[in-house]
């Protein structure tokens, strides 16, 4: 075999390739913050707070930016949920974060496709069918792209 081949199969069992259908549900979200729960996404010198809430079997995100916010989850069929709102006000939250440490983790965005490369190398290709929340992700909430994508990546696929 050449080292070609071997390169080839190395770089071929680093990455794999996941097939998502992302939805977007809208719907009357009631979040109430005390069952919020901080998550700091720490990526280098930038720090995202993020908020879980675990319901039905799941984790919810919720990301905020500005005056706005977006809710990712999945649902029993592993399919991607979506909800964006508005939302003003202050948040009191008294629960002890959780941490994750994700540097270095690089994205190449496209169409309907993210591919993210972890801290070990390891490449995924989500193909994303459906409500495309690539441009959403990049043009609403520019603070939070690499949470968002962190999240897709590693936690809903």
């Amino acid at each position: 075999m050449s080292q070609n081949q071997v390169e080839n199969e190395q770089k071929i069992e680093n990455e794999i390739q996941i097939k998502k259908k992302v939805i977007l549900y809208v719907h009357q979200d009631n979040f109430d913050e005390k069952n919020l729960e901080p998550l700091l996404i720490i990526n280098g010198e930038r720090i995202h707070i993020v908020f879980l809430k675990k319901k039905w079997n799941t984790t919810m995100y919720y990301v905020f930016e500005g005056k706005k916010y977006m809710k990712l989850w999945t649902d029993k069929k592993g399919n991607i949920l979506l909800y964006f709102g508005n939302w003003i006000g202050d948040m009191f939250i008294n629960k002890e974060q959780s941490e994750e440490y994700i540097d270095p983790f690089f994205y190449t965005a496209g169409s309907h496709e993210l591919e993210c490369t972890n801290r070990n190398g390891q490449k995924k290709k989500l193909l994303l069918n459906g409500f495309d929340i690539i441009p959403i992700a990049i043009n609403q909430f520019p603070m939070h792209e690499d949470a968002i994508f962190y999240i897709l990546c590693n936690k809903l696929s």
